[in-house]
């Protein structure tokens, strides 16, 4: 090898590092940080089994409010969500005569209160850096629950259901550490209910729902 071929190799090798080095696809850029946010949401619900709920609470919606944890793993929007929620009513014990819905004026609580483990995907919009669209699904652990002061063990309910749950939203960033967000989910809990009651008079059985929710996220 001429002392000029090496002259001309040892030139080459610095200016291709620099190039690399001020490419806009520099590889530190790809990489996400591991990071970890809370969150508390309220929002509103409508009942899958809407005629049951509209029987005892005359309504088959309702207000929800939770929180929960979002903890992004660093790996493109791959992130982990555990968050969980609360339905609350008061309606009155009924019973379905021809078709037709008889109060029986027993005042009876009915709380619902779901548990959602959740794997999901976030968009990142170069033009809307502030802005984060996502996706997610996973597991529900719903705990229904109906009680009145004038019923016996056996016409009270304690139980908890399993089923899935399907979510899609968007985050606003208004700082690095605070946003807010908004998003719909679709959840369904089959055969929880319909053994017995109005829910087996109108043939209902799913416990699920669908959610919007409003979110206040802090963290990054």
């Amino acid at each position: 090898m001429s002392v000029r071929s090496a002259a001309r190799r040892l030139t080459i090798v610095p200016a291709a590092i620099a190039l690399l080095l001020l490419s806009p696809f520099d590889a530190s850029a790809q990489v996400t940080p591991v990071s970890i946010q809370g969150y508390g949401m309220f929002g509103g619900i409508s009942f899958t089994a809407a005629e049951s709920f509209e029987a005892i609470l005359g309504e088959s919606s309702g207000r929800i409010f939770g929180g929960g944890v979002r903890i992004g793993l660093g790996l493109g929007g791959l992130f982990f969500d555990g968050g969980a929620w609360r339905f609350h009513a008061t309606g009155e014990r009924a019973f379905i005569f021809n078709n037709e819905v008889i109060g029986l004026g027993i005042p009876v609580d009915v709380k619902v209160t779901p548990i959602e483990i959740s794997a999901g995907w976030q968009f990142r919009i170069r033009k809307l850096p502030k802005l984060i669209p996502y996706v997610a699904g996973g597991l529900t652990s719903m705990r229904y629950e109906e009680t009145s002061d004038f019923s016996t063990p056996t016409e009270d309910g304690h139980d908890t259901f399993n089923g899935i749950h399907l979510i899609g939203g968007a985050e606003y960033k208004i700082t690095r550490w605070l946003g807010v967000a908004g998003e719909a989910s679709w959840t369904t809990v089959p055969d929880a209910i319909g053994e017995g009651g109005v829910s087996k008079a109108f043939s209902e059985t799913d416990l699920g729902g669908t959610t919007i929710r409003l979110k206040i996220t802090i963290g990054q």
